[in-house]
């Protein structure tokens, strides 16, 4: 059996993701799961879980269920990507419970340069309009907006990045040959024609209810930050917000009037520490990005920064190209504390990362 039909095997056994293959191979450290003992009793639990779900993989069943979803692919012309793809999209990939693979239809190329604007499903036609013309400015400046396509402001972050000329990605949490809601049609397919729909759940998967708390960590995995627009008090951008925090991503949220209920939650994390965002040029300037005016990079360029002494460490050990073990090793640093470094100095053009995690010193 090829690899990468395992990985789609294991994806398809309930819950199984990057973390939880990670942690029952103990590859990350983790400790072991909640309820297991310390030494030998919680690595047993582990080993036991990974028999299982190998099993499970391994079946007849799950055999005649990745035939399915392959022909299912190949009939809508979905692509079917692993984690262990050089196409998955970097910034995703370092999530701890990232997807182990994502479906695919559209433009391959999702930028690191993205930004994920959210909010209310129901929000008022002043906060449609805002995220319309922040997203329309942010594709104007070179970033990528992603969202959910569901109604109200993740439409209108969509919509708005089109018009702006950008490319957008919208994560689903049904297959992506599954249209929802219903009258989002016409906005698929304007998103298909230049801009990217990806999903964890396989083709005619049917958008049910507890898909989309989950797909919100892929939402945030997939951006650089987070801007909620307009959130009550328990909306569903709050748990993309909290997700970008778990994640090490920027938080950034619109003011709203405080009478209102409809802001409720957008305000709270405003008082919480996020980013206040008036316009397009706060969120640039929260991640690193030069404004207008300000030297600002060709589209889907990033800035070069000045390197820190870590920074200057790291491009000094990367005059020869290495591996990131090497380079952990090599300085000292902790894979796991490594990696966020590395990726951001890759978005500022301060190296290139090829396939298999080699990393090298970028020329300038």
């Amino acid at each position: 059996m090829p690899p990468d039909d395992l990985l789609l095997r294991l994806s398809l056994v309930e819950g199984f993701d990057a973390r939880r293959l990670a942690r029952l191979l103990h590859r990350d450290g983790a400790a072991p799961p909640c309820g297991a003992g310390e030494g030998a009793d919680g690595h047993a639990v582990d080993r036991e879980a990974l028999r299982a779900a190998i099993s499970a993989a391994l079946s007849p069943e799950a055999g005649r269920r990745a035939v399915c979803v392959r022909e299912a692919c190949a009939r809508i012309g979905a692509a079917i990507v692993g984690i262990d793809c050089d196409d998955y999209p970097a910034l995703l990939r370092t999530v701890p419970d990232a997807p182990l693979v994502l479906y695919r239809i559209g433009d391959p190329r999702v930028a690191q340069a993205s930004v994920a604007i959210v909010g209310s499903r129901a929000p008022t036609p002043a906060a449609v309009d805002f995220a319309r013309g922040l997203s329309a400015d942010l594709a104007a400046s070179g970033w990528t907006v992603v969202s959910g396509m569901a109604r109200g402001i993740d439409g209108a972050a969509h919509d708005g990045c089109i018009k702006g000329g950008g490319r957008t990605v919208a994560v689903l949490g049904c297959g992506v040959d599954v249209v929802y809601p219903a009258e989002a049609r016409r906005l698929r397919d304007r998103i298909v024609a230049g801009g990217t729909l990806l999903s964890e759940y396989p083709p005619g998967t049917r958008p049910l209810p507890w898909h989309f708390p989950a797909r919100n960590r892929v939402i945030s995995g997939l951006s650089r930050g987070v801007v909620v627009v307009e959130a009550a008090s328990r909306s569903g951008a709050l748990i993309t917000a909290r997700c970008a925090l778990d994640q090490g991503r920027e938080v950034m949220a619109v003011p709203g009037n405080p009478l209102f209920p409809h802001t409720e939650g957008s305000n709270r994390l405003l008082r919480d520490g996020a980013v206040l965002v008036a316009g397009a040029d706060d969120v640039l300037m929260a991640l690193g990005w030069p404004v207008p005016g300000e030297g600002c990079p060709p589209a889907g360029e990033g800035p070069r920064a000045v390197p820190g002494d870590r920074e200057r460490d790291i491009l000094r050990f990367l005059a020869t190209e290495r591996h990131v073990n090497d380079v952990a090793e090599g300085l000292g640093i902790p894979v796991p504390e490594l990696l966020p470094c590395l990726l951001d100095m890759e978005l500022r053009k301060l190296l290139v990362r090829r396939a298999g995690d080699y990393y090298k010193k970028m020329s300038i």
